[in-house]
């Protein structure tokens, strides 16, 4: 993610290796990376570049969108569960709520399989191995 004096429009890629790869000093840990997701745009929108940055961050973190990035054939399937990560998702915008209001966690967390279900994946308990 980052800003460059060269482009007039962002320009972004979500890309799947075929196989994970250590990628040295491009990381933050040295950890096999299977997805790169690049970002770069002209100057004067650094910030919402770095936000956008850190959804897909906390995208790539759930285990239901993981399953979709690893099985996704289309760019619409991409979206597709990225919609579907956001409509899960609870955002709350820095300096635009009051700190000391406590929010009140769900009475009911969603079930992850239905999530799978909703995005026909399979499920974790129908005997197919582990995607990772």
């Amino acid at each position: 993610v980052g800003e460059v004096d060269f482009l007039e429009e962002p320009f972004s890629a979500f890309i799947r290796l075929q196989n994970s790869t250590q990628l040295g000093d491009l990381t933050e840990v040295s950890l096999p990376t299977r997805f790169l997701f690049i970002l770069l745009g002209p100057e004067s929108a650094v910030q919402s570049y770095h936000e956008i940055g850190r959804s897909i961050a906390g995208s790539l973190a759930d285990e239901v969108f993981h399953q979709v990035a690893y099985k996704a054939k289309t760019r619409e399937q991409i979206v597709a569960g990225l919609d579907e990560f956001l409509d899960q998702v609870t955002v709350l915008p820095p300096g635009e709520w009051d700190r000391n209001i406590r929010i009140e966690p769900p009475v009911s967390i969603p079930s992850q399989e239905s999530r799978k279900q909703l995005l026909h994946l399979p499920s974790q308990d129908n005997g197919k191995k582990s995607l990772n």
